[in-house]
């Protein structure tokens, strides 16, 4: 069934889906492949839910051509969990950090990050966020465990063009919003973290704020 009135949505948070998508979808939650359940029913630990996982797993390898010492990590929890996450895991071989901070969701980053180490904000505080500075311009910790960015500032508009030199350390990504936007190369960074609401699933029930406590997070990691 057609809509009466169809949007065009230009929206810059949840992306607009092919309508082919959206009826499989919803035959999918009525009864999920012939299973004769919704696939919002079925239990995760079911075959059903299995294969839907390898399967989206192996997809991703596909598209991006993930390399074999990556981990793909589905878990829930909001952008600030995943900021700790990060640091949690990482801080702890120098207690110190490189974070750079281009936007709004990089800042809420090295916030929370500051609760478990020493926090180096490579770039000037800046009132406004308009570009990404010149790399040779900055300031970075020689100590620093690992270096973090936002590949895309959604709230302020700047996006990365390249990825930046980590000088050795593990580089950390938020792709929360550009995420299979384009190709790039997995291996240049050791994590990426992601929201899979943004640019590749409908908002759901989650609005895309200070938390994003309802949504899902992709997380590829390195041995």
């Amino acid at each position: 069934m057609s809509p009466t009135n169809p949007v065009i949505n230009f929206g810059a948070g949840p992306a607009k889906l092919p309508r082919e998508v959206l009826e499989e979808v919803k035959e999918s939650l009525v009864d999920y492949e012939g299973t004769g359940i919704s696939v919002m029913e079925m239990s995760h630990r079911s075959a059903d839910y299995t294969k839907i996982n390898n399967d989206t797993q192996a997809a991703l390898k596909e598209i991006l051509n993930i390399p074999d010492n990556y981990k793909i990590l589905f878990l829930q929890g909001g952008g600030t969990g995943m900021f700790a996450a990060v640091a949690m895991n990482l801080i702890g071989r120098t207690g110190k950090a490189d974070y750079v901070v281009t936007g709004s969701w990089s800042k809420k980053a090295a916030q929370e990050a500051e609760k478990y180490g020493k926090v180096n904000l490579v770039i000037p505080k800046a009132s406004k966020f308009t570009t990404v500075p010149d790399q040779s311009t900055w300031n970075r910790d020689p100590e620093a465990s690992y270096l973090y960015y936002c590949d895309n500032e959604t709230v302020d508009g700047v996006e990365f063009n390249y990825i930046p030199d980590s000088q050795g350390v593990p580089l950390v990504s938020d792709m929360s919003s550009n995420f299979l936007s384009r190709k790039f190369d997995v291996s240049k960074r050791a994590c990426h973290s992601t929201s899979i609401r943004l640019d590749q699933t409908p908002g759901w029930s989650a609005k895309y704020g200070t938390e994003r406590s309802s949504e899902v997070h992709l997380t590829l990691s390195r041995d």
